[in-house]
């Protein structure tokens, strides 16, 4: 998946500048909520320019042997735009990981008190035959 990295604790978003400085770092601390995060993306990356390696040697290769290319100027074009790409979609591939211990805990909700209250119903009175002189009586 391609999007930028969301702090698993507040949910802000970073923006892509930041992304990039972050893939440097090993831990990251959130601007706005103050907590740690585990920093990943190697694998993404990986799983990512193995595609691209593959993609550029079917290309060149494709271009070697039906180009008639007298230089290697097509060649050398054709490697830079997929790495310059590669190398720009790398910073949507870093994900935040929560750290154990970091997020607060949840607030203790307040016992329901009126559960408990007993309630009589003894002024309330029940007809005993509702059916009591309607068309139904018979």
């Amino acid at each position: 998946m391609m999007k930028l990295p969301v702090c698993p604790y507040c949910g802000k978003k970073l923006d892509y500048g930041r992304s990039v400085t972050v893939m440097g770092e090993k831990k990251y601390v959130c601007r706005s909520c103050k907590k740690i995060s585990k920093v990943k993306y190697k694998a993404a990356c990986a799983k990512m320019g193995a595609i691209f390696v593959l993609m550029l040697i079917a290309l060149n290769t494709l271009m070697f042997f039906h180009g008639n290319n007298k230089t290697l100027l097509p060649h050398l074009i054709a490697t830079m735009v997929p790495l310059i790409i590669f190398m720009v979609l790398t910073p949507l591939k870093v994900t935040l990981i929560e750290i154990e211990g970091q997020r607060d805990p949840e607030p203790k909700r307040k016992k329901n008190r009126h559960r408990h209250k007993k309630i009589r119903h003894d002024d309330v009175l029940f007809d005993e035959e509702p059916l009591k002189g309607t068309s139904f009586d018979k």
